[in-house]
């Protein structure tokens, strides 16, 4: 980002770079720590700094903090396992970059030493931290914890967290860190991928069991851009905190009000730039206002809706849901936005609705088929004198009419930012007293970050069936975008897997009669033919994948996931390809493995055949936390036939609500002669939160039990249409809703059958 002020910031730096004590490595700087005086600065030499421990203690003034600063703005590189320490009174610390490394801690930097030593009155700015997540994606850290009181961090920049453990933590486990004024602000957060879990929040502000202390944290005049980690972007679980001056830009989740009361809401740019899942702010627990913000375009639905209050539990444990009492939503600006959802997670256990919730002076321009839904309808959200755009729909989902408390007004509009916003000075935010947060005021001055280049025009290689042995020597030398050409119809032998951690395309030549086929040419069992290890993104055309093959040793899986570490979701697209003697009931044509997440999976124009095992296997998550090992699987005009497992397996256990996926579509597929086992599935879609299985035919399978099976929540969206089961099992979903009109049970060409195709095509995979 660059900023006009840059060559001066870095002039000043320069020239004041050896005002004061300069040290080169971390014991250095803990003794001049120790012994610095208020006023002291202590300049960090440029370079790298590899492992390094900088655990500072020292206690300057609020008139004369101890300054921390590297001698350049991000010259001195931290890598490897450092991390940073602080302990004391007023310290600064200034223009550390930490990258190419992970933390062997808890946390990256960290407002305490230990548990007895906190830091007190204590800032870092200017700092940056990329690359720096744990290989393994389930292992936690966290970048920031505070601690102590009144310590904040700001005009800093995080990029792309990829493991498990929230951006940034605002602890209270004590009496010493609550109550405790922490400054969150100026930052800028670029990324967090969809992590497949709970767990991927970025910035966390205390936990249940502390909620109802006071934090007392303000969160301010940062930019969160398309942080996606999970359904909850901020997770406020603490009391008196406030929330304001901040820009949401494409990231799917909201602000939640998850713990705590009296929290405050204040002068927020939630854009969701049409983007589906993008959400605004969700309530729970009392005493909340929120108000004076701009709700732009956001398309989230549910839990992430532009403005979610959720129902309470009776008599609540106090990790779960404290009813909503006593809630101000006041002169907010809604444009072009899903509804609203009152009484969101209404359920057996959630039955309490929101009471005493005053929605007034709201502006609203909504283009959706309905304003707001309300699932109590019991008149505890108190809906009065709202301005609602001429022209714009004014109805309620809930009760069928028009929605009460609304009065037609035709607003000013003023450009902000880009942006034409609706404006009204008794109705919604106060749009001349508000200024939107961009990114390039935010996070460190100094950060330019790297630009990627291609290092040449991708190529293609050809490999013969003869030349088998340098399969995985050509893997290495090519770069990332190159493609491999299997030229003939032979016997490709591997002895080993080949390990794919860059983007490929292998492929089968064009015009051939039949699929380069995969074989075992070794004595020793092989987990895959093809791996996909971290950062992998491979598609494969028109290849033939053959578990067995004589007396030589089998093979887990045609293609799967790495057991190796990982913490970037991996691109799988398979086209045209044949799996079949995979002859164990292990055995896989398709498979992942355990901590791993595909971001998409497609499978199209391909035949599973003569498996003992599965067809596509993607059920290694079974702890039961709601964590999952694909986000969208798309299988497409596919075969599957004769096979002793299940065709589709696909997993989510556990009732977390924090994540958006599994989304499954099949389509056009044909299953026959598959999984006629006793009480076995053919498709097993379990927790999938959002399924489609459309013109598909099942042929004498699932004879034992089900051709479908679901075990689906109560806000899953699940559908099975178009689909024809011949001598086959049942659609098996818990809330027996997900067979659509178009369900047919007739033979094959039949008379009856030809008619259903006129209206949805043919049944069934199209070779």
């Amino acid at each position: 980002m660059m900023r006009k002020f840059l060559l001066i910031s870095l002039m000043f730096y320069a020239m004041n770079s050896f005002a004061g004590i300069v040290v080169d490595n971390p014991e250095q700087l803990r003794k001049a720590v120790q012994k610095a005086k208020p006023g002291d600065t202590i300049v960090l030499k440029n370079g790298t700094w590899k492992d390094a421990a900088l655990n500072l203690d020292g206690k300057g003034t609020a008139q004369k903090p101890i300054v921390i600063m590297a001698e350049s703005p991000g010259g001195m590189l931290l890598t490897g396992s450092s991390y940073l320490q602080l302990a004391g009174e007023y310290l600064t610390v200034k223009n550390l970059h930490f990258n190419q490394g992970f933390t062997p801690k808890r946390a990256v930097i960290s407002f305490r030493a230990d548990s007895k030593n906190l830091a007190n009155h204590c800032r870092v700015t200017g700092v940056v931290i990329e690359n720096y997540s744990q290989p393994e994606r389930f292992k936690t850290d966290t970048w920031v914890i505070f601690y102590g009181k009144y310590n904040r961090i700001d005009h800093s920049t995080f990029v792309d967290k990829l493991n498990s453990g929230p951006v940034i933590i605002v602890e209270l486990d004590d009496e010493r860190s609550q109550q405790n004024y922490h400054r969150i602000d100026s930052n800028y957060f670029n990324g967090r991928p969809r992590f497949g879990s709970n767990g991927a929040e970025t910035i966390r502000v205390g936990v249940s069991r502390y909620s109802l202390s006071p934090s007392r944290t303000t969160i301010s005049h940062n930019f969160f851009e398309r942080c996606n980690g999970e359904v909850e972007i901020i997770s406020i679980k603490s009391g008196e905190n406030t929330v304001s001056f901040n820009t949401f830009f494409e990231s799917e989740g909201g602000m939640v009000l998850r713990h705590g009361s009296n929290n405050t809401v204040e002068s927020n740019f939630f854009n969701g730039n049409n983007k589906p899942f993008t959400g605004g702010v969700r309530i729970i627990n009392p005493g909340h206002k929120v108000f004076n913000n701009v709700f732009y375009q956001l398309k989230g639905k549910q839990f992430r809706a532009p403005l979610s209050i959720m129902n309470g539990v009776p008599n609540s444990l106090i990790n779960r849901y404290y009813q909503v009492k006593d809630v101000r939503v006041e002169k907010n600006t809604f444009v072009d936005c899903t509804p609203f959802l009152f009484g969101a997670g209404k359920d057996a256990e959630r039955t309490l609705s929101p009471q005493e919730v005053a929605f007034k002076n709201n502006l609203v321009l909504s283009k959706d088929s309905c304003i707001y839904e309300n699932l109590n309808d019991d008149n505890g959200i108190k809906i009065t004198d709202n301005g609602l755009i001429e022209g714009a729909n004014t109805r309620s989902k809930t009760v069928g009419n028009a929605a009460t408390g609304f009065h037609k007004i035709k607003p000013k509009y003023l450009r902000i930012k880009g942006h034409e916003l609706p404006y009204d000075a008794k109705y919604g935010a106060d749009l001349k007293q508000l200024s939107f947060i961009e990114a390039k005021n935010t996070g460190a001055v100094w950060f330019q970050p790297a630009v990627k280049t291609t290092a040449r025009k991708a190529k293609s290689f050809q490999l013969s069936s003869a030349q088998s042995e340098n399969f995985n020597q050509l893997i290495q030398q090519a770069l990332s975008g190159d493609t491999i050409v299997l030229m003939d119809t032979g016997y490709y032998k591997m002895k080993e897997p080949i390990q794919i951690n860059k983007t490929l395309v292998i492929m089968a030549a064009k015009n051939l009669p039949k699929r380069p086929t995969l074989v075992n040419a070794s004595f020793n069992s092989l987990p895959s033919f093809l791996t996909i290890e971290n950062g992998g993104r491979l598609t494969v055309k028109n290849i033939a994948f053959k578990g067995t093959l004589e007396s030589f040793g089998g093979v887990d899986a045609g293609i799967k996931s790495s057991e190796s570490p990982m913490n970037q979701s991996y691109y799988l697209n398979v086209a045209g390809c044949e799996f079949y003697d995979f002859n164990e009931s292990s055995q896989s044509g398709i498979a992942c493995a355990k901590g791993t997440l595909a971001d998409t999976l497609i499978v199209s124009n391909s035949i599973f055949h003569h498996l003992s095992g599965t067809g596509i296997n993607l059920s290694s998550e079974k702890d039961d936390k709601g964590i999952y090992n694909a986000e969208f699987v798309n299988i497409t005009n596919c075969l599957f036939t004769n096979l002793l497992g299940s065709a589709i397996n696909v997993y989510r256990g556990g009732n977390d609500e924090s994540t958006l996926g599994p989304f499954v579509s099949i389509d056009y597929c044909s299953f026959n002669e598959v999984e006629n086992r006793e009480q076995g599935a053919v498709v097993k879609l379990i927790g999938v939160q959002q399924a489609k299985i459309t013109n598909s035919s099942f042929l004498n399978s699932g004879q034992g039990g089900r051709s479908i099976q679901f075990q689906e929540y109560r806000t899953d969206h699940i559908l099975v249409d178009y689909c024809n089961f011949y001598n086959s099992g049942k659609i098996e979903s818990f809330y027996n809703n997900a067979a659509g009109p178009h369900i047919y049970h007739d033979e094959p060409g039949s008379v009856k059958m030809a008619s259903a195709s006129n209206d949805q095509q043919a049944l069934g995979a199209k070779f």
